[in-house]
């Protein structure tokens, strides 16, 4: 039988939730039955993903020299000539501005898009970065273009609620399939030695991790875990980079948290920096289906999120897997963080229903979905 060619298609393989699960899938994917191509926007020589792709796999990348208006447009057509020559039959594409592109290359070509959104686009939208893309308001181009996907793959029910609601896309359209979840990778790596960045000590270690940026409110973290210091000795690190990390640690020195809190930066690695903590902590503002999360629990890590749109709900199954907070409320995170620290019991249950519930994200289990749809819809049509 022939394989069937299909397109993945995201921006990078840098440092992300997407891209990570962009990765999962393709080393997941059934290639008796499949042929996957990544394409992608920007190259993959400092990637951290890169070592984990397969070494079979064929990378096409249209390169980008600026974020200008030409440039994207110069970058739309390129990909427009890989498709014309390459002919896939399916195109998978990961994140809005992407699912824009290949939406619009299928309906020329007459070709099979699967467009997976990741985020809570409604709440996008609000954010100056979000509001336009491609030189366009954002709400008009998916309320125009995404009824022209095969399937639109929402990653929560929680953003395909809010694509319903917000951008009128019909029900039938929209397919929820949870992001996957390499647990066997996971347990591997969270094996591996992990630096110790603070002075070794009894006190508990707090977690958290993701882009530093404002909608994972580690503002409102750092806040919180000003309260917590008062009450208990404690230490935080949060794992990631991004633009905010200037003004949280602005925020650290204010707090005289210097000696508390450490910003590492992006972990490669970061499961040991999980499995050697006492809870995850995660204080987005909003989120789509947030894999930290996942790859806490993964790690035998108790859970307190904030109660945010869209995805900790759903992973922590209204609150039976883990704490829930309101969202931006530094007192509650506060008072949740210092109730799992005083209570080991309830940490030692969280932690064991979280690892249960990974189960059902496992990366066999959600990428055997996928080829599933690529197939079942080339039948169906």
């Amino acid at each position: 039988m022939k394989r069937l060619k299909v397109f993945f298609f995201i921006s990078s393989i840098d440092g992300g939730g997407a891209e990570r699960v962009m990765v999962d899938i393709i080393c997941h994917i059934d290639k008796s039955r499949i042929e996957p191509v990544l394409v992608l926007l920007y190259s993959t020589e400092n990637s951290p993903y890169r070592e984990y792709l397969p070494q079979d796999i064929r990378v096409i990348i249209t390169k980008r020299k600026s974020d200008s208006l030409p440039e994207k447009i110069k970058q739309f057509i390129a990909f427009v000539r890989i498709v014309r020559r390459e002919r896939p039959r399916s195109i998978l594409s990961m994140l809005t501005h992407n699912n824009i592109m290949a939406i619009l290359t299928g309906m020329l070509f007459k070709i099979k898009v699967f467009a997976c959104e990741h985020s809570t686009l409604g709440e996008v939208i609000k954010t100056k970065d979000g509001k336009k893309m491609l030189g366009v308001p954002t709400s008009i181009l998916v309320k125009a273009l995404y009824k022209f996907a095969s399937k639109v793959i929402a990653v929560s029910e929680g953003i395909k609620a809010n694509l319903i609601e917000e951008f009128k896309i019909s029900p039938e359209k929209i397919e929820v399939i949870y992001n996957p979840v390499d647990i066997d990778r996971i347990i591997k790596l969270s094996s591996m030695p992990a630096k110790n960045f603070f002075i070794e000590n009894n006190a508990p270690l707090i977690i958290a991790m993701g882009r530093l940026t404002r909608i994972k409110g580690f503002d409102v973290l750092i806040k919180a875990f000003s309260r917590v210091v008062k009450e208990m000795d404690a230490q935080l690190i949060i794992l990631g980079e991004g633009s905010e990390r200037g003004s949280l640690k602005r925020l650290t020195v204010e707090l005289g948290l210097t000696e508390k809190i450490l910003l590492p930066g992006f972990q490669k690695n970061p499961y040991p920096f999980l499995s050697g903590a006492d809870i995850f902590v995660l204080s987005s503002r909003y989120e789509g289906l947030p894999m930290a999360i996942l790859e806490a629990m993964a790690c035998g890590l108790p859970v307190i999120a904030t109660d945010c749109k869209s995805g900790p709900r759903e992973i922590l199954q209204n609150g039976r897997c883990g704490l829930l907070v309101p969202v931006e409320d530094e007192a509650a995170l506060a008072e949740g963080i210092l109730k799992l620290l005083r209570d080991s019991a309830l940490r030692e249950k969280f932690a064991t229903l979280g690892k249960k519930r990974t189960m059902d994200f496992s990366a066999d289990k959600i990428v055997r979905r996928y080829e599933n749809l690529f197939f079942d819809f080339i039948k169906e049509k």
